[in-house]
């Protein structure tokens, strides 16, 4: 059966390095050789077809201390997280915890680039101390660039554990010559693989069993100029003889024809059955006995063929016909890459084109039935069954999308002609969901029209009319419509059953949020949670809930539940090995953080978030970036700042996504707010996005947003006019949409614009009403990130006796502080935040910060980070102090 890591299907066979033929010739000077320079990163073997190359390395693997792993690759691999793939696998049947991040990147909207990604596992590989092998067969059929490249880096900067064999009939296309002069190289070539007279004297003596004429051998080594594969075919045609045919050793007669009359000789002498058998599995790129029956039966025959399955296979190991096992069971099995190459001319010669397809329809079937779909769609479509292979992923399509496997149902769809996608239904959402997942969103709609044109009216499609509204109300809700939005994905619950979790799950998360945008917060709340109780649910579904209900709590303003529900969705996703789904908890985290001014906090978990931006939605990895930047910002860490616009415009560049771009530029804008500069409002990108239901989210660079920023800032009178039009459209949206996160920042902006204009009774108003929708949540940054000014509104606010504990918690943010503390100030245990609390009671159990990182599911660094804070917080410099301050203070 395929296997593989989580995230990939992988064929075990191709992991698996052959046993060594008992039949083989020892070459000692060459594993001499190769022991002796394996402190070098690289083996290159490289040498034609048949030369003996692979075994070779797998005698030295066999003989050597040093742990080995194998990896068989062909012209399939040619996709960098194919090959990354299986890349990793090699690595992890010797380190099975090791590369988790490259890993967990396989399942990535877009791959990193290949620079990136190979710097990524690089820096696992390095991670592992114990030195090891890895031989990677076949290399010569890797040609894609990106893959190259990965490569190029990888050498460029060899793991110091790794010692890497490349095996292959030519040269690839790396840097072999740099490598060479840097003594960094150890190059096996065909000069170095030909067997001389001595060996070729006791190669035919082994395997004929009799003392073999020098002349011969010398005849034959002057013909095949020492090719093993060519000496074995002259072996097997000598069976009955002691001497080849003397026509072979004629001056006119070249290589090409020594293989193929030798191939002939051999071919002729076996039973027609035989001969049959050997023509129809050329079609296998490997085959295991069942597979070889199921091949070779008759057409419409039930039964097995003439020989079974297991007769044939033991006989070619009888006559060594080229058989190479491919597991440790001797189960799989292919055949050597020359002979099967003349197995397919032959076929060719005596079998039509009818013939041809039926064999490979029958290949199909058996793949297929047993779990093979790749290989299945494969045979499917080389024996011209385009249907076929089409009702195959038609028939494992939800499968792919319920193990996050959409890649390979992108690949799978690649394989087909669009013609044929165009007439069915389900490919067609198929190709949807690829869309969404590459966030080519514009693209959906027409394909939802022609699928539900293709299933009009067909009462049996129920499931296929459910994923037509999902897509319909997913659409609806980025476009800021929340009725029909909850309506359609209502409809879509209605019709999706849960034996699909990640698509219901799906479907159960939009339900939160368009419930979220109509104003149904505490209907759908309360159905989530009720979703959460059900001790059967998918750990998918569970997982999506739980994101949801994390969203709505921040969409309303409720930072406290909603660090509770991010807190317990990271302690799930780390249970559940779900990376995306832990990067998505530390987004919330980052978020909430920043939106309470507990920036150092902010920058620890949107630095976290940033590590992993590839695996994450498009939109959240820019915003996490921009706010990231923010952050750093109000810290005063400029060099950082840089560094993060560098990368976020390096990540827009390379995922193609120059629809992001204006959010880079918007937060570039801000930056320079932030710094005291004013941007001209002209140099934004004059869109206004206060249609778009993402404006309304709770993302923390909005581009509309930061426009009114700058018109803010520029305080001519036809600016602030324009940026209180925009802010009350947008208050209007916010109100519409029931996104108390954002209202916030908006009303915030508004109260300044207003008193920019001179209208400061209207400016408290709408400040005394953002500072009601902000105190629940503990919401600081909206107002300290808008400077002096705010904090003067703030200071008339205070001497109104409106809110005035909340607001001496914002005062006391701005620094400086806008007026002095007075007497009536909470104690300083009001600014500890939750998880700085949960810390101090460890503390004072005298608990290290191992143990406290075990017991709050974070890691080591970020309790350090903590206690930075509390320390700050206290003026303490210890944790015996910080205790101590805390229980005097009431805080413990």
């Amino acid at each position: 059966m395929a296997s593989g890591t989580d995230s990939l299907p992988l064929i075990a066979t191709k992991l698996h390095r052959a046993p060594i033929d008992r039949l083989h010739v020892h070459r000692p000077l060459l594993l001499e050789r190769l022991e002796q320079r394996r402190s070098r990163p690289l083996t290159l073997v490289s040498a034609p077809a048949g030369y003996g190359k692979s075994i070779l390395i797998r005698c030295w693997l066999e003989s050597c201390n040093t742990p080995g792993s194998w990896l068989s690759l062909d012209e399939n691999d040619n996709d960098l997280r194919m090959f990354a793939g299986y890349f990793v696998a090699a690595v992890k049947k010797l380190f099975p915890g090791a590369c988790r991040k490259t890993e967990g990147l396989l399942t990535a909207p877009d791959l990193p680039p290949a620079a990136e990604m190979g710097a990524i596992l690089i820096n696992e590989l390095n991670g592992i101390e114990q030195s090891f092998i890895l031989a990677l067969d076949d290399f010569h059929f890797i040609k894609n660039e990106a893959v190259l490249d990965m490569m190029r880096f990888l050498l460029s900067h060899p793991p110091r554990a790794m010692h890497l064999v490349l095996i292959g009939r030519h040269d690839p296309a790396l840097p072999i010559s740099s490598l060479r002069s840097k003594s960094l190289v150890t190059e096996i070539r065909t000069r170095d693989l030909r067997f001389d007279l001595r060996q070729t004297e006791d190669y035919l003596t082994q395997l004929l069993g009799i003392t073999v004429d020098p002349s011969t051998a010398t005849a034959l080594i002057k013909k095949t100029e020492g090719w093993v594969t060519g000496l074995r075919l002259a072996v097997l045609s000598m069976r009955h003889r002691t001497k080849p045919e003397p026509k072979l050793l004629e001056p006119h007669v070249d290589a090409q024809y020594v293989m193929e009359y030798l191939f002939s000789e051999v071919f002729s002498q076996h039973p027609p059955v035989n001969k049959k058998y050997l023509i129809s599995i050329s079609i296998l790129e490997r085959f295991c006995a069942p597979l070889c029956e199921a091949v070779c039966r008759p057409a419409g025959d039930s039964q097995s063929g003439e020989i079974s399955g297991w007769t044939f296979l033991a006989w070619l190991k009888t006559e060594n016909m080229f058989l190479i096992p491919l597991d440790a069971e001797n189960r799989w099995f292919r055949f050597h890459h020359l002979f099967q190459k003349l197995l397919l001319n032959q076929l060719k010669r005596h079998f039509s084109a009818e013939d041809i397809n039926a064999l490979h329809a029958q290949a199909s079937a058996w793949l297929a039935d047993n779990g093979f779909i790749d290989e299945a769609i494969r045979h499917a479509l080389a024996g011209a069954d385009e249907i076929g292979a089409a009702q195959l992923v038609e028939q494992h399509r939800q499968a792919m999308l319920n193990t996050d496997r959409w890649y390979v149902l992108e690949k799978w769809l690649s394989m087909l002609p669009n013609t044929l996608i165009q007439q069915r239904p389900e490919l067609l959402l198929a190709q949807a969901w690829i869309h969404y997942f590459h966030f080519r969103l514009t693209l959906i709609p027409s394909v939802l029209d022609v699928a539900e044109s293709l299933i009009r009216n067909k009462s049996k499609e129920k499931l296929l009319y459910g994923e037509i509204f999902l897509f319909k109300g997913v659409l609806c809700f980025l476009q800021g419509d929340g009725s029909p939005s909850l309506k359609y994905i209502e409809e879509a619950l209605e019709r999706i059953p849960t034996t699909y979790p990640m698509i219901r799950g799906f479907a159960e998360s939009y339900f939160g949020f368009a419930g979220q945008m109509h104003g149904q917060e505490e209907r759908i709340l309360d159905v989530l949670s009720g979703l959460l109780h059900q001790p059967s649910l998918h750990d998918k579904r569970k997982a999506r809930v739980m994101l949801s209900i994390a969203s709505v709590h921040i969409v309303s303003g409720n930072l406290a539940l909603a660090a509770t529900l991010s807190q317990q969705l990271n302690r799930f996703a780390i249970n559940t090995e779900s990376i995306p789904n832990v990067a998505s908890s530390s987004w919330f985290q980052g978020v909430i953080h920043f939106c309470r001014n507990e920036l150092d906090m902010a920058i620890d978990y949107l630095s976290q978030v940033a590590e992993n931006i590839y695996i994450m939605p498009r939109r959240i990895s820019v915003d996490c970036m921009a706010g990231l930047a923010l952050a750093y910002q109000a810290t005063q860490q400029t060099d950082k700042v840089t560094a993060t616009m560098e990368r976020l415009l390096g990540y827009i560049h390379s995922s193609k996504g120059a629809t992001f771009l204006e959010i880079a530029h918007s937060c570039r804008a801000r930056l320079s707010l932030m710094k005291g500069e004013t941007p001209f409002a002209s140099s934004l990108p004059g869109i206004d996005t206060t249609s778009g239901g993402e404006a309304m989210f709770i993302f923390l660079e909005i581009p509309s947003i930061t426009q009114c920023r700058v018109l803010l800032a520029g305080g001519s009178d036809e600016g602030l006019r324009e940026a209180e039009q925009r802010l009350q459209a947008y208050l209007q949206l916010g109100r519409k949409q029931h996104n108390t996160f954002q209202k916030i920042t908006i009303r915030a902006l508004l109260a300044l614009t207003l008193e920019k204009q001179g209208r400061t009774d209207d400016a408290l108003a709408v400040l005394k009403a953002a500072v009601d929708l902000a105190k629940p949540g503990g919401f600081i940054r909206p107002f300290v990130e808008l400077g002096p000014t705010m904090g003067g509104l703030l200071e008339r606010l205070f001497a109104r006796n409106d809110a005035r504990d909340y607001i001496q918690q914002l005062l006391a943010a701005f620094s400086p502080s806008p007026i002095a503390p007075s007497s009536n100030v909470e104690p300083k245990d009001t600014l500890m935040t939750n998880r700085e609390r949960d810390i101090l009671e460890l503390l004072a159990q005298r608990l290290h910060s191992k143990e406290i990182a075990e017991k709050l599911f974070i890691s080591t660094a970020t309790v350090s980070t903590h206690l930075k804070h509390i320390y700050r917080k206290l003026d303490v410099h210890n944790r015996r102090a910080a205790v101590a301050k805390a229980l005097d203070a009431g805080i413990l």
